[in-house]
């Protein structure tokens, strides 16, 4: 192999050298210049984009701040409703059950007066009968004549 033989390696060295420089002016000369501008668009777009993210995170946050104190004031708003309308239905609750006891009250008064009223006179109704029974059992059993109203004279004086 020719390539190997050392009496070759100073002329294979100087054709390496100038197909080397002129492959560099030809291709890298051109194209390192458009590399680099396609390399430092490339760091702004990324910049940009970097600073557009941070802006949307920092626009997102403050949303999110808003949204969350929005939902408390709103929780707390619903909770003090709440509290308010148990509040009300207590006093609600409270005020017919006063209502209630009251009628009962009354109604319990009411009877009671009727069932006196009742008791006195099933008294009067039974002392009577027993008036009207005693002088017919006086009468049958001893012959002597008593009237109702004797009998109950004799009982009111006991």
């Amino acid at each position: 192999m020719p390539q190997f033989d050392p009496a070759n390696f100073a002329s294979q060295m100087f054709w390496f050298g100038v197909f080397f420089t002129l492959l560099y002016v030809v291709v890298v000369r051109p194209t390192l210049p458009k590399v680099g501008r396609v390399i430092e668009a490339r760091e702004t777009q990324v910049a940009g984009d970097l600073d557009r993210a941070e802006a949307a995170k920092a626009t997102a946050d403050t949303l999110r701040a808003t949204h969350e104190a929005a939902m408390k004031a709103a929780r707390d708003a619903a909770q003090a409703e709440v509290a308010k309308a148990r509040d009300a239905a207590a006093k609600a609750a409270d005020t017919q059950m006063k209502a209630l006891a009251a009628k009962l009250d009354a109604d319990a008064e009411a009877a009671a007066t009727r069932l006196a009223a009742a008791r006195t006179a099933a008294r009067a109704s039974l002392e009577t009968t027993v008036a009207d029974l005693t002088s017919e059992a006086v009468a049958k059993l001893a012959g002597i004549t008593v009237t109702p109203a004797d009998v109950s004279s004799a009982l009111a004086n006991r």
